[in-house]
């Protein structure tokens, strides 16, 4: 009876109840049956079909069943040494269709030749990477929004490489329609609040204000205790020095030699119960993230120290100022590289007025365009063709791509190869890397991410309740925001409360923490406090792959009810849609203070990592460890640097 209230008998999307199943592949005659189920064959491709548009799928999104399966046969040692020769022959080839595979064809054919030909494999059913596109519809009006990355940062200061990129492919950064409306939830008197769930805080009780800043009267109306009360206000206000005594350079080690978590505990001495509601640092537990870099992004308990939240920090009052957001966020740029590459899949046109045209995925794998972008095709082998090493010339060396489309495995040939992709993975595709690179390879970490995006009818329960969005620590998602409005061309998304709007629940990152999302993912186990973040991160991408989309529909249409429902909100009559985006490889993460050793200058693991191995170069965001648009096009541009230095007769150790 639970389930009929909340609507999980209504078939508003597609249930995944394939991925509920272990990930995990035992062996290599399993895997066909598993791929076949997921594709088709290289012959008759799904992308061909009229109805092939995967923006508009709802459901499991992101990491979808039938992308990851064939790599983690690879990483389990499979081998596919009955792969079909496609004979193709390419100039290039890219292994990732994110934003840095895309960039590194685009740089490729700008550096040689227009007429190039480049063969892009991407293992997901979209190309984009992170920068994904997620179309709902209702009564025939199209709402975009963005499934993964949301923003470009700062491309006023981009490299010039990336900045005549952007220019030349029609990527308009201060087209007069593009705006966000960000204010349009004030000018309805509405506020933050927030949801004490009863999991964590006894009763379910929604209060208007915000945990971030908090004053005495709002902590009033909230369930928690006065010592909590008290040491809430104290963190957020108290600008005492808890490291006196100590320089400046003292500081700065000590804070990057102690988690957030132990300094809150130990050196601020909050209550333990605080913790939850100041939660993690960007995707990090407050356990796996220095106090320094808790500092960095703003949150409390350093206002003494003397620090100033530099200029670059999110929390700095100036940070956002130059940040650039499309409707569909940086998917939108993946759309406008896609059509410079290949241009019958995109009208003509500027940036606006082909934000609400569908990309014709037919076009992305025609045999007469010098640019062919594979979906649904998992790279597991990278290797060279041709001389041995020691005679490798310009003229005699090939590298040979095996990849699994639909159950079955191809090989295809390149002169060059791009690896766009997750680093971890490359020591497999490319087991003969020197063993220092591929230990550097395999370090790389990435916080697991996820967007989760609903359609409702309207929101005319937020109106009701006052709200603009609502924090929900301790939760299993912990928040929920509806998305204000970015218009960019004729998309003009409708803004009153009768309107139908699409609703984020966030999980992870900002200010709350992944605690409780792991806690439910892992049926009530907990994560020890101080596990290394790799670890931590495995384990709830483990999680992540193993939990349905039934399971994840019943959470947030639960979670909204509870929350929504004192002001007439029903899941079962309101909810249109939902897209779960998961991304169990999500952000490239830097070297941790608290888990990695420091390295010399020019010797951290990603520079290690990505250092060309004769005809194959590494790119993706991995290669700079800052996981953003930008060092996505740095490394590759600098990558297809590399090869194009070989055709003039200068060559890589191999």
């Amino acid at each position: 009876m639970r389930d009929r209230g909340l609507g999980m008998d209504r078939n508003i999307t597609r249930r995944d109840f394939v991925n509920g199943v272990s990930v995990a592949v035992g062996g290599a005659m399993a895997l066909p049956a598993r791929l076949r189920a997921a594709g088709v064959s290289q012959a008759h491709g799904p992308e061909k079909a009229a109805d092939y548009y995967p923006p508009a799928r709802t459901g499991m999104r992101g990491s979808h069943p039938g992308s990851f399966e064939a790599a983690h046969a690879a990483r389990d040692g499979v081998t596919w040494d009955d792969a079909e020769d496609t004979g193709e022959t390419y100039d290039l080839i890219v292994v990732g269709a994110g934003l840095s595979g895309l960039a590194a064809a685009y740089f490729f054919r700008k550096a040689t030749s227009p007429d190039a030909r480049v063969l892009i494999l991407e293992n997901h059913d979209d190309f984009g990477g992170h920068a994904r596109r997620n179309e709902f519809e209702h009564d025939g009006q199209v709402l975009l929004v963005t499934g993964g990355t949301s923003y470009m940062v700062a491309p006023d200061r981009y490299p010039l490489p990336a900045r005549e990129m952007l220019e030349d492919i029609g990527v308009e950064l201060d087209h007069p329609t593009n705006n966000v409306h960000r204010g349009m939830f004030r000018e309805l008197g509405l506020e933050p609040a927030v949801f004490f769930g009863k999991e964590s805080f006894g009763k379910d009780v929604l209060v208007n204000g915000s945990v971030r800043r908090p004053t005495a009267e709002f902590l009033a109306k909230t369930p928690l205790t006065e010592p909590i009360r008290r040491d809430l206000l104290r963190l957020w206000n108290d600008r005492r020095d808890y490291l006196p005594g100590l320089s400046r350079e003292e500081k700065i080690e000590r804070l990057q030699r102690i988690s957030y978590r132990d300094y809150l505990l130990d050196v601020v001495q909050v209550h333990p119960d605080v913790l939850p509601l100041v939660g993690g640092v960007w995707c990090l537990g407050a356990d796996t993230s220095s106090a320094w870099f808790a500092l960095y992004r703003g949150l409390p308990g350093f206002q003494g120290l003397g620090f100033e939240v530099p200029p670059e920090s999110p929390a700095h009052p100036d940070h956002d100022t130059t940040d650039v957001y499309f409707p569909a966020g940086n998917s939108d740029i993946a759309r406008m590289i896609v059509r410079s590459l290949i241009p019958a899949a995109l009208p003509a046109g500027s940036m606006a007025s082909v934000e609400l045209r569908r990309t014709d995925y037919s076009k992305l794998d025609e045999p007469r365009s010098p640019v062919r972008l594979r979906l649904n095709s998992a790279a597991v082998r990278a290797q060279h063709v041709g001389d041995p090493p020691q005679v490798l010339s310009s003229d005699s060396r090939e590298t040979e791509i095996t990849y699994v489309r639909g159950g079955k495995a191809y090989r295809v040939r390149g002169k060059g190869c791009v690896l766009a992709c997750y680093h971890t993975m490359i020591p497999h595709l490319c087991p003969e890397l020197p063993s220092e690179q591929k230990e550097a390879l395999s370090l790389a970490a990435r916080a697991v991410n996820m967007s989760t995006n609903v359609l409702v009818r309207d929101w005319r329960a937020l109106e009701e309740l006052g709200v603009s969005s609502v924090s929900c620590p301790g939760s299993f998602y912990s928040a929920i925001r509806p998305r204000a409005p970015i218009t960019l061309g004729t998309y003009d998304p409708p803004r009153t409360p009768a309107d139908p709007i699409v609703v984020s629940l966030g999980a992870g990152g900002g200010v709350l923490s992944w605690e409780p999302m792991v806690r439910g993912l892992r049926r009530g186990e907990p994560i020890p406090p101080g596990t290394p973040v790799r670890e931590q991160m495995r384990a709830v991408r483990q999680a992540l792959l193993e939990t349905s989309f039934e399971d994840f529909e019943r959470r947030i249409r639960d979670q909204m009810a509870r929350v929504l429902s004192p002001a007439g909100f029903d899941p079962a009559r309101d909810i249109e849609a939902i897209t779960v985006n998961r991304w169990p490889h999500g952000y490239a993460l830097a070297t941790n203070t608290l888990f990695d050793p420091e390295s010399p200058p020019g010797e951290e693991p990603w520079k290690v990592a990505s250092q060309p191995f004769g005809r194959i170069t590494i790119a993706n965001t991995d290669a700079s460890g800052i996981d953003l648009t930008q060092t996505a096009f740095d490394e590759a541009h600098r990558a297809v640097g590399e090869l194009v230095q070989m055709r003039h007769g200068w060559f890589p150790r191999i």
